[in-house]
């Protein structure tokens, strides 16, 4: 997925290495116009494929069909085996990395090569299996994490691609064996369930009054963990989320049907009429008025998209 994706970025800042069968290494930096918006992803890839993403700044965010999201940020570490279980990958503007890529069949000469200079032996199957629910598993904040950070801070940058394919085979091996990355992918899961029904919620409620104290009661979470596990999931803050999600069905409204101006704010969470014209022209550039009449004639789009 990221392969195909990262490969079709034609630009000086993405930079590819094969001196091993079978293994591809791509150091990248992301320049998009806008840092802070999202860039789609296509999801797709091939079979018998691990990609391992490590995070050195912004964001990925994905989703699975079963409604499981979750992202990983700077720093942390991404592996993906099986992209048909996701339906749909995002990513921050400034996104950079290193990004490893493991044809399973073309790198199994390789790979036992490497494993045997370590006295490991690597069970690919092994991998697969644990990675099953999901077909990835994504890691922040681990002592293994910590620490492979912490040396790629000390290493010239002609060394750290080297270094990240020694640890992606690590990683693999770790799988085989360590029960932690279990716990962590099953800690991230319900994390991510919870961050879809506060989503889900405040999607259904617009017109209502919502705040970060009524959401906590609700979910019975805290606002520690909500602040930092929402924006962690969204890539943005419960607030910006809201306002856009606002801002968007009241959009659609304008754009959609007679309803009086004042109705609209109202419906998406608006009392005040001239907070609702405020909001809507710091994304839009124009009042709720003018953008119906422009919508008449032309098809406009908000910054985020």
């Amino acid at each position: 997925m990221l392969k195909e994706y990262l490969f079709n970025q034609k630009s000086n800042f993405t930079c590819w290495h094969s001196n091993i069968p079978g293994v591809q290494i791509c150091n990248f930096v992301l320049c998009q116009a806008e840092r802070n918006a999202s860039v789609s992803i296509p999801v797709c890839g091939e079979k018998l494929h691990f990609e391992v993403l490590f995070c050195l700044k912004g964001r990925l965010v994905i989703e699975t069909f079963s409604h499981d999201s979750c992202a990983v940020e700077a720093p942390g570490a991404f592996l993906l085996s099986d992209s048909t279980r996701l339906c749909n990958c995002l990513c921050s503007g400034d996104l950079r990395g290193i990004f490893v890529s493991v044809d399973a069949v073309s790198a199994k000469e390789s790979l036992r090569a490497i494993c045997a200079s370590l006295g490991i032996e690597l069970n690919t199957k092994a991998v697969r299996d644990r990675m099953a629910a999901n077909g990835y598993i994504t890691m922040s904040g681990t002592p293994w994490i910590r620490a492979f950070f912490e040396i790629m801070k000390l290493l010239p940058d002609d060394a750290r691609e080297r270094y990240c394919v020694f640890k992606s085979v690590e990683l693999l091996y770790l799988l085989c064996y360590n029960t932690a990355t279990d716990e962590l992918k099953c800690e991230n899961r319900v994390i991510s369930r919870e961050m879809v029904k506060i989503r889900n919620y405040m999607q259904e409620h617009l017109s209502e009054k919502i705040t970060i104290q009524l959401l906590c009661r609700k979910f019975l979470v805290s606002s520690t963990f909500l602040k930092e596990n929402f924006r962690r999931t969204y890539g943005m803050p419960v607030h910006t989320w809201l306002v856009q999600q606002r801002i968007k069905r009241a959009e659609e409204l304008l754009c959609t049907t007679q309803m009086p101006i004042q109705e609209i704010a109202q419906a998406v969470g608006y009392e005040s009429i001239s907070q609702f014209h405020t909001v809507f022209k710091e994304y839009y550039e124009m009042t709720p008025g003018q953008y119906r009449k422009m919508s008449e004639t032309a098809v406009l789009r908000p910054f985020w998209q």
